[in-house]
């Protein structure tokens, strides 16, 4: 298995809407800037990969660029399911036979936790890992990249399953503790929060008291 990893990544001045509420504009694009340097660090570290991030951002690929990423730009713009479909094409035309792809607001996720994801089953055609509510695919490897197709959006994990079963692929959930914290929306927050590992994500959040602005912003049950 030959295989390569793919990196969609938003533009950080479109990025975290959901998260409104709690952080101002400069504020939420520094955080999809920051999460996104976190996953570019960890692909970096994955020798043995062809490792891609694919943008139509031009500075979000520069900074790819600067972690070793191959850049590739989203020429068709039209969210993640579009930008992964043309990763995972070049990847193909490129002779790699599986891809990996991880969202690139995963910053809790590890070196090691990636390279046991990559080398995990290499038969199986469809792996798929999901966010810690089981409802959002956030690590999905194709064998080959073009095995099924891609669902992500909304209750993307079920509809990933139903793909692959669709078309009769070898399907498989993993379980990756690093990949099961997206920053999507405010409670994301508080659970990533919870997870105790340093980085600099958390440290921008503890910075910016994001987690105090969104307990206060909760409203008291009972």
């Amino acid at each position: 298995m030959k295989l390569a990893i793919v990196v969609p990544v938003k533009s950080p001045s479109r990025a975290k809407y959901r998260l409104e509420a709690v952080l101002s504009d400069a504020e939420r694009s520094r955080l999809a800037l920051t999460t996104a340097r976190e996953v570019f660090g960890a692909v970096a570290k994955l020798q043995g990969y062809g490792r891609f991030v694919i943008s139509d951002d031009p500075a979000m690929l520069e900074e790819g660029r600067r972690f070793g990423l191959e850049p590739l730009t989203d020429r068709v713009n039209q969210g993640q399911s579009a930008a992964v479909h043309q990763g995972f094409a070049a990847a193909w035309d490129r002779g790699y036979t599986a891809a990996l792809t991880i969202p690139g607001d995963v910053p809790a996720v590890t070196p090691e936790e990636l390279d046991e994801l990559c080398r995990f089953r290499p038969e199986i055609e469809v792996l798929l890992t999901p966010d810690r509510e089981h409802t959002g695919t956030n690590g999905l490897r194709l064998v080959p990249p073009h095995a099924i197709t891609l669902r992500f959006g909304e209750d993307s994990f079920n509809l990933h399953l139903a793909e692959a079963r669709r078309a009769n692929r070898s399907v498989e959930v993993k379980e990756v503790e690093g990949l099961r914290y997206d920053l999507d929306r405010p409670d994301d927050i508080v659970a990533f929060m919870q997870l105790n590992r340093q980085s600099a994500t958390r440290e921008l959040l503890t910075e910016l008291a994001v987690l105090e602005r969104v307990l206060a912003a909760t409203p008291p049950r009972g």
